[in-house]
């Protein structure tokens, strides 16, 4: 694990809401015209059928998520100076910026609030703030 993040790695955010492929990517066989045996085509132990979205809907139809405090760009350039740049123990609250907006107010979409948000907490019209977490509120 220490190799691959000193070569740099890709974040990536799923949902297991995935009808063209049932999830099956991530943890079944796949791709499922191929044998389990060919290399790279058994990803994990769950079955064909676990992931069918209507199955995952009325089974956990109040299920939600939410992505928050992400910061993307090359590495070494998402930190400041005296900043951490591995792993910590909880959720960073140092100050965060928000992109400028074109108009008065954030963007939709766009971050208005949370534990050491230090942009605009006024979204643009018709968008309210939203707190989806202590961290985190969002202009939708």
């Amino acid at each position: 694990m220490g190799s691959a993040l000193g070569n740099g790695m890709v974040l990536a955010l799923s949902i297991w809401d995935d009808y063209a492929a049932y999830m099956q990517w991530l943890d079944s066989d796949y791709p499922t015209d191929k044998a389990a045996s060919t290399p790279g085509v058994a990803r994990g132990t769950c079955s064909a059928n676990s992931g069918i979205p209507a199955t995952v809907e009325s089974v956990s139809a109040s299920a939600s998520v939410t992505f928050s405090n992400i910061k993307w760009g090359d590495i070494g350039s998402t930190f400041g100076p005296g900043q951490p740049v591995g792993p910590t123990t909880g959720p960073t609250t140092g100050p965060t910026t928000a992109p400028p907006p074109t108009q008065t107010g954030v963007a939709e979409w766009g971050q208005c609030g949370g534990i050491g948000y230090v942009g605009s907490t006024t979204c643009q019209s018709p968008y309210t703030c939203h707190v989806l977490n202590p961290y985190y509120s969002q202009c939708y």
